[in-house]
Parts: C-alpha cells; structure tokens; sequence
C-alpha cells in the first residue's frame, strides 16, 4: 500500500508558495542551500543508530542502499567529509522528500512520502545555539500566515530530562521504565517490580507538561537542583518572550521523546491546532552524538536542527491572494498581437500566472473552452 503524492496543480503551487516562503527566511539568517542524496547507506544508517532498519524503504537493485529516512544523517555525514575544512559554525538549509514505511493492516507495509524543508547548524561555540534555531523556527512560521484560529503549541522536551528521571532505575528494569513513560502506559507502569512511592512519582510525571518554569518547579522538588534543569530554565526564560510576540504557547513535556533515535539534548515540535484538529507542523532537536559519530575530531561537536512537513504546514495556511488567479488573454484581430504580448507582460509583472493564446479568437463559445483548457479564472480582451 502506498502513499504516493499525485498532487494537483493547486497543491503543486501552494507547495511553492511555501518552500519559496521559507527560503527566504533561511537566507536572510545567513543560511546556504545544501542538497543531500536521495539515497543513503543502510549500514551508515543502522550504525549511527538513528533509525530501525524494518522502517527503511530499501532499494531493489542493491539491498545495502535505501531512500533517505530524514536528511540530517546525510547533512552531517557530508558534513564531516567534502565539508570538513569548512569554518565552523555552519549553517545549511535544504528542501526535499523523504520517504517511510510502516506497517499496514494485514501484515502489509505502507510506504509514504513526505516533503520536509529544514535547518542545520553545526559547530556553533556557543552554550545555547538551540535559541537560534528556535527563533528561525517561530520567524519561519509566521511568515508563512496560518489561518484563522489557528494555535501553535511549542512542545518540548530534554533526552536530559529523561536520564535525570531514570537515573535511579538504570539497574531495575530501566528499560520497561522508559519504554512505558514514552508511551505513557500506566498499566505496564504499575506492574513493575519498584515500589508503590516510584509508582505513584512516575504516574504523576506521564500527565505533567505545561508551562515550563512550573514543570522544572517539579522536577527539581523531587530530583534537587542540577545543571540541567538550570539550563532548561534559562533557555526557556529566553525564548518565552520571543513565543510571546509570535504567540505560541510553550509546553514542557518531560515524557516526550521524538521516533528516530537522533536526538541527544533538546528535543521539540511545533503543534497547530484549529477547531480542534492538531497537527505536527515541525519537529527537531540537537543530535552532538551524530555529529561526533562521523567526526571523532570535531572541535565543537554540536549540532541541531528542525524540519518542516510541508505536507501539513499546507493545510493550515492563509492562501496567498492571487494563488486561483490565473487570466487567459485573447484577442480578435491578429494586428493586435503585439498588444496582447505587452498585456502579458504587464500582468507578469504584477505576479499574475497570464496565458495568452497566440491565435486570434472571435468566437465566445472557443474563448471559454479555451479558459477551461488551461485551467484560468477569467479572461481578459485585447480591444
């Protein structure tokens, strides 16, 4: 079973509308456009641990190759070889599809693609580069103008969080523990072999999330102080305001942790939710373990970075006000062709899709056939 994307032209257009949206954004924050394989390496992919190896679209040809998963193992890969005499920081952007499978019913399988436009920074020497790529992440999305009534939730969370929870159960059933705090399983949580006072701890923790300055109040009432919830604190002290002006609330959820296996550090997603349908606009974090698992050497081994879907961004965005403007030009009289030429011109101008039919047209019955034919919303005369 496939979900492979036959769009129509309006989508096609809209998907423009948006990539070329966002690229300017990126540009403007010093960006460079980069372009990764469409085809990556199986055992790259399974030794850097990023993804389950059942979840990769292999290729039939040559079963050691599959369709990229995500693009960052690509990214940082190159990275660390044709660009590893780039000066640091470096920061790239890149647009493309990625391509999943997942099980469908019946033991079937079901491949999917999906059109992602994202950031990397890499090599930034700095404590906090995630405040940079999260204010692109809020800049980028708002240019984009969202429809109305449509509320944007920052979810995030820390694989730091996670350990700091953890911590005490790495020798008792550490694993079970994690595994039914990501799935927020209560059942399986009450069966294991730690006593009733952690049971009840860890119940409490599947359903806190909210306001983040109260969530590490929490956190630090029942593990103490530590850096990490000092870092967490401040970092969001910073971007509040910054969520403030795009209004976007921000969520603190300590039991969130994203699908691949990429993430070491700060983990997040941008959630939309209108008339109460939600949907993952983006997802990111920090990946220093990949950064360091292609380059031992690398003097500041830190990297991060979000990606769009671009595939839910356009359901919820405003359309722009010519997007179903599409204008058919005729004329009656071939002396007028030079005139129609300059219209169109005119029209181009104005960022106004024009076709003009080269043939002269007297007959209203053919000018609308030839309306519905190239698929325009009104035409307009040369007299």
């Amino acid at each position: 079973m496939n979900d492979i994307k036959e769009f129509n032209l309006l989508d096609v257009r809209k998907n423009s509308q948006i990539v070329n949206t966002l690229n300017k954004v990126y540009k403007l924050w010093g960006y460079e456009k980069i372009a990764p394989s469409m085809i990556n390496n199986i055992d790259i992919l399974k030794t850097s641990g990023v993804i389950n190896q059942d979840e990769l679209v292999t290729l039939v040809s040559n079963k050691s190759l599959c369709l990229r998963p995500e693009m960052t193992t690509s990214i940082v890969k190159l990275i660390s070889t044709r660009l590893i005499n780039k000066k640091r920081p470096i920061r790239l952007w890149n647009n493309g599809i990625i391509f999943e499978k997942k099980d469908g019913v019946k033991n079937s399988q079901r491949f999917n693609e999906r059109i992602q436009s994202g950031i990397e920074l890499i090599g930034y020497d700095t404590e906090f580069p995630e405040i940079e790529v999260i204010n692109i992440l809020f800049d980028s999305i708002d240019k984009l103008k969202l429809k109305e009534n449509c509320n944007l939730i920052f979810l995030v969370s820390s694989t730091t969080i996670m350990d700091l929870i953890l911590n005490k159960y790495k020798n008792n059933n550490y694993e079970e523990i994690k595994k039914s705090m990501i799935n927020l399983d209560q059942d399986n949580l009450n069966k294991l072999n730690i006593s009733q006072q952690d049971k009840d701890i860890l119940n409490d923790l599947l359903y806190t999330r909210g306001d983040p300055n109260n969530v590490i109040d929490k956190l630090s009432n029942l593990y103490g102080n530590s850096k990490v919830l000092d870092d967490l604190r401040y970092l969001f002290n910073t971007i509040q305001p910054i969520a403030n002006k795009y209004q976007i609330s921000i969520q603190l959820d300590p039991t969130f942790q994203p699908h691949l296996n990429l993430y070491e550090g700060i983990v997040f997603q941008m959630i939309s939710v209108r008339n109460g349908e939600k949907s993952i606009i983006a997802k990111g974090g920090r990946y220093d373990e990949l950064v360091r698992f292609f380059n031992p050497k690398e003097n500041v081994p830190n990297g991060l970075g979000f990606s769009i879907s671009i595939d839910n961004l356009r359901k919820v965005i405003k359309e722009e006000n010519n997007i179903n403007e599409k204008i058919l030009l005729l004329y009656q009289k071939k002396e007028d062709l030079p005139l129609a030429i300059e219209e169109q011109k005119k029209l181009h101008k104005k960022g106004i899709i024009t076709i003009l039919e080269m043939n002269p047209c007297n007959d209203i019955s053919l000018s609308k056939n030839l309306m519905k034919e190239n698929n325009c919303s009104e035409i307009k005369w040369i007299k």
